[in-house]
């Protein structure tokens, strides 16, 4: 449209653009400003999302260890309020960064935190109820003495009998559906899995494997293979790689947290 100035003002008649044209233009860039920045933000939700979902195991084992009573009791969040700081500026806003994100940490740090602690919480209580169950429906009373007649199934048994003296509430898991875990174990919030082999030959590097997958896929914080023989040079190599732990039967009965936990460099 063309408008032209009153005839009473001083000068030749000029083409203008109508006023409310500007004003349409200003709230447009306001729009499109607006949209790019509520995909941006979509876009770090769902960048720090699929870290949680990456690293969720590892989460939900610091979580526990983390909010364990100590010797009197008493459970200190400080502890698991450090690891999440320390995983916050590891992880999460070093990956923000790398994808010029970082402008939105301070926005989603809060719900991000609250969805931890709603991943971890969950994964734990599922590890729980499973533990549970077995414990409901496992047979009484394990085999008291290990004899080279025992079958493979009474030999996780009596495995499980010997942790439960040394303290653990442990449970042999249902026969060809345990994953790679013979017996789910569990003390002060610690979960532990263990296969069992009764061999009459050293125990190879299959059994370390299967186990050490099979931590990772219940959540747990250690894992170990149990045998009454011994073990191949290469598994033993293997094991030291992958944080499991290679035992005799003999061990269980006085097996603790502190014999599992790494040992200080």
């Amino acid at each position: 449209m063309i408008a032209t100035v009153p005839s009473f003002l001083p000068g030749h008649a000029i083409a203008i653009l109508p006023a409310d044209f500007g004003l349409v233009c200003f709230f447009a860039i306001l729009f499109l400003q607006y949209r790019r920045y509520v995909k941006r933000k979509r876009k770090a939700w769902l960048v720090l999302c699929r870290l949680i979902v990456q690293h969720q195991n590892t989460l939900a084992q610091r979580r526990q260890t983390c909010l364990t009573k100590d010797h009197y009791g008493i459970i200190h969040k400080k502890r698991w309020d450090t690891e999440l700081d320390y995983f916050c500026r590891a992880i999460l806003r070093p990956a923000l960064n790398q994808q010029t994100l970082g402008q939105f940490w301070p926005i989603l740090q809060k719900p991000i935190m609250r969805r931890i602690h709603r991943v971890t919480k969950t994964l734990l209580k599922r590890q729980q109820n499973a533990l549970t169950q077995l414990q409901d429906s496992a047979p009484d009373l394990p085999p008291e003495q290990f004899t080279t007649a025992m079958d493979p199934l009474d030999y996780e048994r009596f495995c499980a009998g010997l942790l439960c003296k040394a303290g653990w509430k442990a449970v042999a898991t249902p026969p060809g559906s345990d994953q790679g875990v013979d017996i789910l174990a569990e003390q002060a919030g610690i979960h532990f899995v263990v296969q069992c082999k009764l061999y009459t030959r050293p125990v190879g590097n299959k059994a370390v494997q299967e186990i050490f997958t099979a931590r990772q896929h219940r959540h747990a914080h250690y894992a170990a293979v149990v045998s009454n023989a011994g073990y191949t040079r290469s598994a033993r190599q293997l094991a030291h790689a992958t944080g499991v732990h290679l035992l005799h039967h003999s061990q269980l009965t006085t097996l603790s947290l502190e014999d599992l936990q790494p040992a200080l460099a």
